[in-house]
């Protein structure tokens, strides 16, 4: 069957189907009535009406046999989309489960899937162009990460099995449709059963050739049956191509709202910043000993810390660290985080491997300020970092927290039902402007207080410069994020 037919909508496919069953009709009836003269009429009016019923029941069985696979196909599809639809429903749902960046990145991978369906495999399907070659690359990843993931409780455990289940058979489902998309009554069969209603209108013309009005009458009946029959299969032949093909609303219906998508995605870059920053801290702070050393060449490169850093990142998150677009706003800032420590790790050697100095004073705060500072400079007003603390422990002026920062300092971080291992993001203000913004707390472990911060009233630091007492667990100081919005 033609492929254009396909695309008509429904009206004119009935216009075309029925129009080309009554012209052949026309054409059957014509000839017969040309050859029925003479001993040839009487031939072909001696033919037994009996013949009808059994052409009719065959023709009949055709259109059973034909019309069975058409509905099985509109079934298996609308299953096949209803079982993807119903697992990514599952899969959103429990990544909250997993509150933070996973449940992020699993609902914007899963968004992804959704937005490449609609607008690339549906229009592929409904072509007959679809294959099973390319798999669906947002659930791969959505299956890596999750598999990644590492459960701190009973729950989480329970939903991670959950969401990996669900995306297999969200998976498997898209599989499924893929496949029926590609079913379609072959040409045999459509030569059957054509050839079948051409014989059946030939032998009624034939019989009844000697009554101009009851052939016509009995012709014009079968024909009508034929051209609603052919045009039911027609229509639903191929499940995503036809004019009553099955939709990809339903799948549309659970991709959350673009200005949602957004905000999570700012929500995501910022807590990649601040990990990021807060992971590459901590690898200043694990090898003060080292850089304190008097030597000329201790291998504390910015490679080392990089990759010591990545590993902190995974560490803590549960995951790698993502490997976004660069060419993306998104993939663009990390990079230049990336690039940022890279720089002032480059910048900081030859303080690093001086042989006269004991103390080197490369803390993990002058560290982290030098990081950020060189960040901003690189995104370029696009997004922001910056290492804080509470305002009596600043040392440096330009590291005292704005407005927003101390109120989430003072309010949350400081406050006795404050949860350790959480942080705060919201829309605020900053500079001047509107930005979304994130916090996250640090506090004191064993390295810093050896490297920089005191545990008695009398302590100092290598510089003899009084610190303030402070002991294991206690809030140090933040790192905030922001992504001006436009």
């Amino acid at each position: 069957m033609s492929g254009w037919l396909y695309g008509l909508p429904i009206g004119w496919m009935a216009i075309v189907v029925f129009s080309t069953t009554f012209f052949l009709t026309w054409v059957i009836y014509s000839i017969v009535k040309l050859l029925a003269v003479g001993e040839r009429a009487k031939a072909f009016m001696s033919i037994s009406g009996g013949m009808l019923p059994p052409l009719g029941v065959v023709y009949g069985l055709f259109v059973t046999i034909v019309a069975s696979q058409v509905w099985a196909d509109v079934d298996k599809a609308n299953t096949a989309v209803y079982r993807e639809a119903s697992a990514l429903s599952t899969v959103v749902f429990l990544a909250a489960s997993f509150p933070g960046e996973p449940e992020t990145r699993i609902r914007t991978l899963v968004r992804r899937h959704i937005h490449e369906a609609v607008t690339q495999e549906w229009p592929m399907m409904a072509q007959h162009t679809a294959n099973l070659k390319v798999t669906s690359q947002p659930l791969a990843e959505a299956l890596q990460l999750i598999l990644t993931v590492t459960p701190h409780s009973e729950g989480q455990t329970a939903a991670q099995n959950a969401i990996v289940t669900a995306l297999e058979n969200a998976l498997d489902a898209r599989r499924q449709r893929i496949v029926v998309s590609l079913s379609d009554v072959n040409w045999v069969k459509w030569v059957c059963l054509i050839l079948q209603a051409i014989c059946t209108l030939l032998a009624i013309a034939m019989i009844h050739c000697g009554n101009r009005i009851a052939s016509i009458s009995a012709m014009g009946i079968f024909a009508t049956g034929v051209a609603v029959s052919v045009l039911i299969i027609v229509s639903h032949n191929r499940p995503f191509g036809g004019p009553l093909a099955v939709e990809s609303d339903l799948l549309a219906q659970i991709e959350p709202e673009e200005m949602l998508s957004q905000k999570e995605t700012n929500y995501t870059v910022t807590l990649h910043l601040t990990t990021l920053l807060h992971s590459a801290r901590k690898v200043i702070s694990d090898h003060q000993a080292l850089i304190n050393q008097q030597g000329t060449d201790k291998g504390f490169t910015a490679e080392k810390v990089i990759a010591e850093t990545l590993n902190n990142y995974a560490q803590s998150t549960g995951h790698p660290f993502p490997d976004l677009d660069k060419n993306s706003s998104e993939g663009m800032m990390l990079q230049a985080e990336l690039e940022a420590i890279t720089d002032v790790m480059n910048n900081a050697q030859p303080l690093i491997n001086n042989p006269k100095l004991g103390n080197k004073n490369f803390l993990p705060a002058i560290f982290a300020y030098q990081v950020a500072q060189s960040f901003n400079k690189k995104v370029n007003n696009l997004a922001y970092l910056k290492l804080t603390a509470p305002q009596e422990l600043i040392r440096l002026p330009s590291n005292a927290p704005d407005e927003w920062e101390n109120k989430i300092i003072k309010s949350k971080f400081q406050s006795s039902d404050w949860k350790k291992g959480g942080f705060v993001s919201e829309e605020a203000e900053l500079n001047g402007k509107k930005a979304f913004r994130l916090m996250i707390p640090e506090y004191y472990d064993s390295s810093c207080l050896q490297a920089c911060h005191g545990v008695s009233e009398t302590a100092t630091d290598g510089s003899g410069k009084k610190l303030p007492a402070s002991k294991l667990g206690d809030l140090g100081g933040a790192i905030s994020a922001a992504i001006y919005l436009k």
